[in-house]
């Protein structure tokens, strides 16, 4: 059964406003001049958004998007790398009644395809620079051409026959719509608990849930913090920093398109940036840079990493290129429940602990799946989760949304945690999605894919561990498959499948981060049980298939 487990408590609970996403962003907490400078450009710091001039883009935008058509809980799909504009058209969306979806700028035609059929968007707001695969899956009449605004960041091109997104920004202005706290303001794209990837319902309450519980840890900071962004914004672990905390409390918010070392370095030390928020690969990137170039990183005060465990390996490294007043915090969070653990800035730990329970987390530990399996000290067991920014259910996914949640209403996170001295641990995962670089894979899609090829008979993927020189644990993705054989009169001119014919297979259909970087091992037969359900943990002992006349 699930036991409750006392956890040290924290000092305060955070009252959550019971309000919408925009007049929250818009209440002024901090006290700051309206023209504070909020969202900039870190490449070319001329392109800057003020407060005042976010409040009045946002409300045009919110016009634009009614004039154009929107409905109540129409979806809205943004499709971009970061940058400035994307928390204003992020928060006009839901200003204007409808639902916004962020999507991944690298996701295939085949990906996006899927997420689609799931959530049937209106619109989209793309970047001219990875518009290609929304254009082909709307090219299959799933969405109108001009239902695609396009942004262009890099130049004044033409935005390839589809609308420009400045046309939403010539309607005049509008009030936001204030719904109630329960209505659905988000999607996020998540791989839930196994198969398929899901569309997570975030509601307004959850955001603002969210969000009121950084403020409070922001707020207890004795120094100004400006942070850089450029983890992705549409992911759960960025979205609070990116989108709201900015607007609440005047936070200077510097964006990246993506991480690149160089930029990173020239960045903090150009702006003297306070606050990052990283993940273990990154942090190994940063520990890398040369002597010459650490005085760039003196500013850093605050690193907070998540998405997948850091080792004391790869903190002892990027601690030696920091100043000493910088803390690494560790943080724990799922699509499903938002951020669930934290240290404090004040807090340098060295335990390995992931940190304590935010404010207003209850946690569970269930034992039961794994009691037989774990003797380590604290005893782990599956944690289960509830808090104000827990997510509504799967859309269109009763099944999934009901396997997800407990009957005291605890969301099964499938990751393996214990307690000791009031702050939680990681010990791995239940569940079947695997962690690559941060982003969770479900293997149950990839197999997907590979069945579709013409010459394999059954495949399975699973995750091997790899550790590079500064310590740095990751997970690569490893196929294991059984080829189709031919019958006897087949036999003959029957093509051969090759570990590079796989990967080249996944390669067209998938994403970087979901690539076979394991390789492919080719075996004989896959292990399942009785039922069908293919045992992984058993992978690695499958019969190699050796007919080399097929290799």
């Amino acid at each position: 059964m699930s036991t409750s487990v006392p956890i040290a408590p924290r000092p305060q609970e955070v009252i959550i406003p019971s309000t919408d996403v925009l007049t929250f962003a818009f209440d002024r907490p901090g006290l700051f001049e309206k023209d504070q400078q909020v969202f900039v450009d870190a490449k070319d710091p001329s392109k800057r958004i003020s407060w005042y001039q976010a409040y009045y883009i946002i409300r045009r935008l919110v016009k634009g998007f009614k004039e154009k058509g929107l409905q109540e809980q129409d979806v809205v799909c943004c499709h971009m790398y970061n940058n400035i504009w994307y928390p204003l058209i992020w928060l006009g969306i839901i200003g204007a009644g409808g639902c916004v979806l962020g999507t991944n700028p690298g996701y295939t035609p085949s990906e996006l395809s899927h997420i689609f059929k799931l959530t049937n968007p209106k619109f989209v707001v793309s970047q001219v620079q990875c518009s290609d695969p929304v254009l082909e899956v709307s090219s299959h009449g799933s969405l109108a051409a001009d239902h695609i605004f396009l942004i262009d960041l890099e130049s004044e091109r033409d935005p390839k026959g589809c609308r420009s997104w400045e046309d939403l920004l010539r309607c005049g202005e509008d009030d936001w719509e204030r719904p109630e706290p329960s209505q659905i303001a988000a999607y996020a794209m998540t791989s839930g608990t196994t198969g398929l990837p899901k569309a997570a319902m975030l509601s307004h309450r959850s955001i603002v849930s969210q969000t009121a519980t950084l403020e409070n840890e922001f707020r207890a900071k004795t120094y100004v913090p400006r942070q850089l962004i450029f983890l992705p914004i549409f992911h759960a672990f960025a979205m609070p920093l990116a989108m709201l905390l900015p607007l609440r409390l005047g936070i200077p918010t510097y964006f990246l398109p993506r991480f690149d070392l160089a930029d990173f370095t020239r960045a903090v030390g150009r702006f003297t940036i306070t606050d990052v928020a990283i993940v273990p690969s990154i942090a190994s990137s940063v520990a890398s840079i040369p002597l010459s170039e650490r005085y760039l990183l003196l500013s850093l005060r605050h690193l907070i990493s998540a998405a997948a465990p850091m080792s004391a390996a790869v903190q002892n490294h990027l601690y030696n290129v920091l100043s000493p007043n910088a803390v690494i915090s560790q943080c724990w969070g799922s699509t499903e429940t938002g951020w669930i653990t934290l240290f404090s800035w004040r807090e340098k730990d060295d335990t390995g602990s992931v940190g304590h329970l935010l404010p207003n987390v209850r946690m569970k530990v269930d034992r039961s799946p794994v009691s037989t399996l774990f003797s380590t000290e604290g005893n782990p067991g599956e944690g289960l989760i509830h808090s104000p920014s827990m997510f509504s259910g799967y859309l269109n996914d009763v099944d999934a949304s009901q396997a997800a949640i407990d009957r005291e209403g605890f969301f099964r996170t499938g990751d393996l945690v214990y307690l000791r001295a009031g702050k939680v641990f990681y010990a791995g995962r239940m569940k079947e999605t695997i962690k690559v670089k941060g982003w969770q894979v479900s293997p149950t899609e990839i197999e997907s894919i590979l069945s579709r090829h013409p010459l394999i008979s059954d495949v399975a993927v699973a995750g091997v561990a790899s550790e590079d020189e500064s310590g740095l644990v990751d997970t690569l993705l490893r196929a294991y498959v059984v080829r189709q054989r031919p019958s006897d009169s087949d036999a003959q001119g029957w093509p051969r499948l090759t570990e590079e014919h796989v990967e080249e297979f996944v390669k067209s259909q998938l994403i970087s981060y979901k690539q076979l970087t394991g390789g492919v091992v080719f075996v004989t037969k896959i292990p399942r049980s009785s039922t069908g359900k293919i045992l992984r943990v058993l992978l690695e002992q499958a019969e190699i298939d050796t007919d080399v006349t097929n290799v």
